[in-house]
């Protein structure tokens, strides 16, 4: 039920739904002969010009993503008995699947950065747990496509633990804390920069036994902030997935998914801890 009303009010909060939907309201209801209609038509094109300003100007998406990006910093260990790899980076194209490719989306560092540290650290095993087909049109699981994928980058089979399992970040860090807490060691998690934030929230959550997990940040989006007053609705994205997150540590810390409401960088590596 978590999910469904998740994937709701995810389509309801992104920026460009929201103003989609601020502005309908208002072309809806501000010729109302009903005053509080009409209050309600004027709230909302507020809002969404707000959005459209704030959204669509460089400097301040831009500097707020950048804060969200380097609220955790990457944590380097020479031999990790594993890599951790998030979901979210295969498009779940059918037409690729079928040519035996795997189709990338815009998080696709985040599988590429997970290659280059398992060709670097031979005896590491691969742990990816997301399944994600009923996000997708195709059905094709995300667990297939990366199985896919590192096999054709001639990773050995026996060293990846690919599970059909999860649809969402808490899905993910659940059986992963499972995995963990049985098979113990140091592990290195990549995941965007601006989600970090959030997979640590929840893995700081989770009883992982003696295991230590270091974070590997990736698909970075922001840089350095500067003022300037250049303009441009392409920044939006920024702000939307700034949104995303921040919206989503408050859900899970409300709904007792997390034990925090933002990550303690200074329990880094991520060890368990009961509160």
């Amino acid at each position: 039920m978590f999910f469904i009303l998740s994937k709701i009010v995810g389509f309801l909060i992104n920026i460009y739904n929201l103003v989609f939907i601020c502005l309908l309201v208002f072309f809806l209801l501000n010729k109302s002969r009903f005053k509080f209609l009409r209050m309600i038509a004027r709230f909302c094109v507020t809002i969404a010009i707000l959005i459209l300003l704030v959204g669509g100007s460089s400097a301040v998406p831009n500097y707020l993503i950048w804060k969200l990006e380097n609220t955790i910093k990457s944590q380097t260990i020479k031999n990790p008995d594993g890599i951790i790899l998030l979901g979210g980076s295969f498009s779940g194209s059918q037409r690729a699947f079928e040519e035996n490719q795997v189709g990338l989306n815009g998080r696709a560092e985040r599988v590429v950065e997970a290659l280059r540290l398992l060709n670097k650290h031979p005896n590491a095993e691969l742990l990816f747990v997301s399944d994600a087909s009923v996000l997708t049109s195709s059905g094709i699981s995300e667990a297939d496509q990366a199985m896919e994928f590192f096999t054709t980058f001639k990773i050995n089979p026996n060293r990846l633990k690919i599970k059909t399992i999860s649809n969402n970040t808490y899905q993910e860090t659940v059986a992963i804390a499972k995995y963990l807490k049985v098979n113990e060691g140091n592990w290195i998690i990549v995941t965007s920069a601006a989600h970090m934030p959030r997979t640590v929230a929840l893995m700081q959550s989770r009883d992982i036994g003696k295991a230590k997990i270091y974070p590997y940040l990736t698909d970075f989006t922001s840089s350095f902030p500067d003022f300037n007053l250049k303009f441009s609705f392409s920044n939006m994205g920024k702000l939307n997935n700034l949104v995303h997150e921040v919206l989503g540590l408050i859900a899970y810390r409300l709904t007792g998914r997390s034990s925090y409401l933002w990550p303690n960088a200074q329990l880094i590596p991520i060890s368990f801890k009961p509160l």
